[in-house]
C-alpha cells in the first residue's frame, strides 16, 4: 500500500542521481553561490521525494479494472492499485489528498525565494507583469495536459514545463541570463504545474473517477517538476 513514506521507484533515481553528479563541476562558485543552491534544492528534492504529506480525506469512485489490468496499470505507474482496490469491499475509496516533499512544498518555496530575493541586488524592476502572463500560461497548459488516471492519481507529461524556456526568453526584456532562468523560466514552471494540478484536483469528477491518492507532486508528477528544475540549473550554471 501507499504510505506517508513511499517506496522509491529505484531506477529513475538513481538515473537522476547519476545525472546531477556532471552538474558538481558547474557549480564551481563557491558554497553559498546561486548554482550551488540549485544544485542542494534539486539533490534535496530527489531525496525528499518518496515523502507525503497528508491534508484531508475524501471519496472517489474505484476503477473497474479487473485484476490484471491493475496489476498491469499498477506495474507501469509503479503503484499497488490491485492491492488498494481490494483492501475492502466498498465501490467508493476513502481518497487521501496529499503533498508530495520534493515535488511540491521544496521548489514551491524555493520559487518564492527566488522571486522575492533573487532581484534584490539588481537595479532592474521584478518583471512582475511577465512572470505572472508566464504563470498563467503554464498553469492553462499544465491543466490542458494533465490526465486523471483511476487509481493512481493525476499524471503530468515529464515534458510540460519546457514550454517555460522559450517563453522565458520571448518575455525577457534585456535581462541578465541568470535572472531569466530564476525568474522568468523556473519559478512560472513551478507555480503553472503546480496549480494545474490543483485546478485538476479540485474540478475532479470524484462520481467518475478516483484513486487511493492523490499525490500532489508525487507520483504522475514528480519527473516534469524535477525535469524542469534540472534544466533550469544548467541553464543557470552556463548563463
Amino acid at each position: 500500500m501507499r504510505k506517508i513514506v513511499n517506496k522509491p521507484q529505484v531506477k529513475p533515481l538513481v538515473f537522476f542521481g547519476l545525472v546531477l553528479i556532471p552538474t558538481v563541476f558547474l557549480c564551481h562558485d563557491g558554497l553559498f553561490e546561486k548554482n550551488s543552491v540549485f544544485f542542494i534544492v534539486l539533490l534535496v528534492m530527489l531525496l525528499t521525494s518518496m515523502i507525503e504529506i497528508p491534508l484531508y480525506t475524501v471519496r472517489t469512485k474505484k476503477p473497474e479494472y479487473s485484476d490484471k489490468e491493475a496489476l498491469c496499470i499498477g506495474e507501469i505507474y509503479g503503484v499497488p492499485i490491485l492491492e488498494e482496490m481490494q483492501a475492502d469491499t466498498e465501490r467508493r475509496y476513502k481518497t487521501r489528498i496529499t503533498l508530495n516533499m520534493g515535488g511540491f512544498i521544496i521548489p514551491l518555496f524555493f520559487a518564492f525565494y527566488l522571486l522575492l530575493f533573487s532581484n534584490r541586488m539588481e537595479s532592474s524592476p521584478l518583471p512582475l507583469l511577465e512572470v505572472t502572463m508566464s504563470t498563467l500560461l503554464m498553469t492553462l497548459i499544465c491543466y490542458m495536459l494533465a490526465e486523471v488516471k483511476g487509481g493512481v492519481g493525476i499524471l503530468v507529461p515529464n515534458y510540460v514545463g519546457i514550454f517555460a524556456i522559450p517563453l522565458g526568453f520571448l518575455l525577457a526584456r534585456g535581462l541578465p541570463i541568470a535572472e531569466i532562468v530564476e525568474v522568468l523560466i523556473f519559478v512560472p514552471a513551478i507555480f503553472g504545474i503546480l496549480l494545474g494540478m490543483l485546478i485538476t484536483l479540485v474540478t475532479l469528477p470524484r462520481e467518475e473517477v478516483g484513486s487511493a491518492f492523490f499525490n500532489i507532486g508525487g507520483i504522475g508528477s514528480f519527473y516534469s517538476i524535477y525535469l524542469i528544475s534540472f534544466l533550469a540549473l544548467v541553464l543557470r550554471s552556463i548563463a
